[in-house]
């Protein structure tokens, strides 16, 4: 392995690679949003006083303002990329890339709202860690992440309330 190959030199290592993760990023947070807007329409199709429905509302509402924190990461992100390079995290690039890009596959596909929750504090553990430079950090938030996506594919599909 080469840190010439491509997809193979050390992640985050480069404004560029910074830039992608910013990407990916945000096209989570845009699959985040297109799953609240189906999740808001079956909330809506509950009884108003429904334990389900309020129970629902909540879980989504946490879920939108990760959504904003998510997408304010991701643009922090595309204006500090010079500055955000973390050159000694000894992770391919193509390895943080291709799991973001699970994860947004994932919440778009997540059947009940509230299973989001841990895959999203992962994303937004991993955008905090990238934007102070922390690799300790990045690499617990890359082994959340791959673990809130083992464990939201084992629970699929589950159906809503």
């Amino acid at each position: 392995m080469s840190k010439d190959e491509p997809g193979l030199e050390h992640a985050l290592s480069t404004p560029a690679q910074v830039e992608a993760l910013a990407d990916q990023l945000s096209a989570c947070a845009d699959q985040l949003q297109a799953r609240l807007k189906t999740e808001a329409v079956a909330i809506g199709a509950l009884p108003e006083d429904s334990p389900a429905r309020v129970q629902r509302r909540e879980a989504a509402d946490q879920l939108r303002d990760a959504e904003h924190a998510l997408r304010q990461h991701a643009n922090s992100l595309y204006a500090d990329a010079a500055t955000a390079i973390v050159a000694t995290l000894g992770t391919p690039q193509e390895q943080v890339i291709a799991l973001t890009r699970a994860a947004a596959r994932q919440l778009r596909r997540i059947a009940l709202v509230s299973d989001a929750a841990g895959l999203v504090a992962g994303l937004l553990q991993l955008a905090g860690g990238v934007a102070s430079a922390r690799p300790g950090a990045i690499i617990t938030a890359l082994e959340t992440i791959r673990t809130q996506l083992k464990a939201v594919k084992a629970g699929l599909p589950r159906k809503p309330a």
